[in-house]
């Protein structure tokens, strides 16, 4: 497979994670906006006791910033939104643009992972659309790092050309564990 397509399936992968969390937060946001307007409205992600995201929406926690933590997703995943379609359209970002992604989207990660934990362990209840968010950081780390390591290599490496093919399962495993643990905490 040749240097171009690798990247494409990158940026497909990245898009589909930015997509999705950027549609979760979005969702998010609008389920706020009417909570706030009607203290009653009952949210779609309400499924069961468990997964609520109201409880969870409700919390200090959805708001660490002082404003809701789905607005930081909305504009995070615009974000990467626009790198996997610049990526698309033949952009070739530095490396240094790169690392800085990796630090923005760690930093995210870190956050996410604070999020579960708190949900899980404080709050004890799950929100639907926040683990889809979750979920949207991981892809978008795994197209990340697959960059980061493709601007290392110049795509010559064999042995960095399958730790980028393996990627994209390292980081599903992570995600289903994390997930996975955080319905077995909150049991």
């Amino acid at each position: 497979m040749s240097l171009l397509a690798r990247r494409t399936s990158t940026a497909y992968i990245m898009l589909f994670g930015a997509a999705a969390g950027f549609i979760a937060s979005f969702l998010l946001t609008i389920d706020k906006i009417k909570i706030l307007k009607d203290a009653q409205f009952n949210p779609s992600c309400n499924i069961s006791e468990t997964l609520n995201c109201k409880s969870v929406m409700l919390s200090d926690q959805a708001e660490v910033f002082g404003f809701p933590n789905s607005l930081i997703g909305i504009a995070a995943f615009a974000i990467f939104i626009a790198i996997a379609v610049a990526i698309l359209g033949g952009a070739d970002f530095p490396k240094w643009f790169w690392q800085l992604a990796l630090l923005g989207t760690t930093l995210g990660i870190l956050f996410s992972h604070w999020l579960a934990y708190q949900t899980t362990f404080v709050i004890g209840a799950l929100c639907p659309y926040c683990m889809i968010a979750w979920f949207g950081n991981f892809v978008i780390l795994s197209g990340v790092i697959q960059e980061l390591l493709r601007k290392r290599s110049d795509g010559d490496d064999p042995s960095i050309t399958r730790i980028i093919a393996a990627m994209p399962l390292f980081h599903l495993v992570w995600i289903v564990m994390v997930i996975g643990l955080a319905f077995v905490g909150v049991s």
